[in-house]
């Protein structure tokens, strides 16, 4: 005679794990393709688009952007799990801004004294924080489902992780429709969104994420 228990634990189906990434094809993605449609119907992607392609201002932006999202990624599908630690990719972004910065002082520096003031605030500066800003809460609330699907246990951090994803993906977004082409400008003030997008989701992170 067999005994009911081993009959019902035969019967469970194995629990497949879930990953971050599927998840993200469910919740980061749409929101990505939201903030991105937004942007396009309230914004517009710039006017000289054709000629932007050839322009090298153009591709750094959306490589150091994109470059940042992608430390800020590894942050956040580390800190998904329990006991994992986003340190390592939140490093990574942290040397990425530095090295920003670095770049865009050092080109404040070279450029004409008459230039630097126009190299740091270029033509919308007054545009670009919220624009970053709101482009990025779509994504920062994706990514933030996707943590509560999982199961984070440093939440400051996940939040945080989630908010510097979310910030250099909104700002990769962006990049689409801005004209500003000074690597300082590109090194202040998307960056200071970002990291905005990244304290909102460092303060959300408890609030959200506990379980």
């Amino acid at each position: 005679m067999t005994d009911p228990l081993d009959d019902l634990v035969d019967a469970l189906e194995p629990v497949r794990p879930v990953r971050p990434a599927n998840l993200a094809l469910r919740f980061v993605f749409p929101a990505l393709l939201l903030s991105a449609a937004g942007m396009a119907i309230l914004i517009g992607v710039r006017p000289d688009m054709p000629g932007a392609l050839a322009l090298p201002s153009f591709w750094v932006k959306l490589a150091a952007m994109l470059a940042i999202a992608g430390a800020g990624w590894f942050a956040l599908a580390a800190a998904s799990r329990p006991g994992g630690s986003p340190a390592p990719g939140l490093i990574a972004g942290g040397v990425l801004v530095g090295i920003l910065l670095l770049a865009g002082l050092a080109n404040l520096l070279l450029a004409e004294p008459g230039n630097r003031m126009d190299a740091l605030m270029g033509h919308s500066v007054q545009q670009c924080l919220p624009r970053v800003i709101l482009v990025a809460l779509p994504v920062l609330a994706g990514s933030l489902i996707l943590l509560r699907r999982m199961a984070p246990t440093r939440l400051h951090l996940a939040g945080l992780a989630a908010g510097l994803f979310a910030g250099a993906a909104g700002a990769a977004v962006y990049s689409v429709s801005c004209t500003e082409s000074s690597l300082t400008f590109l090194a202040v003030w998307y960056q200071l969104a970002m990291l905005a997008v990244a304290a909102i989701g460092a303060l959300a992170g408890p609030r959200l994420l506990r379980w």
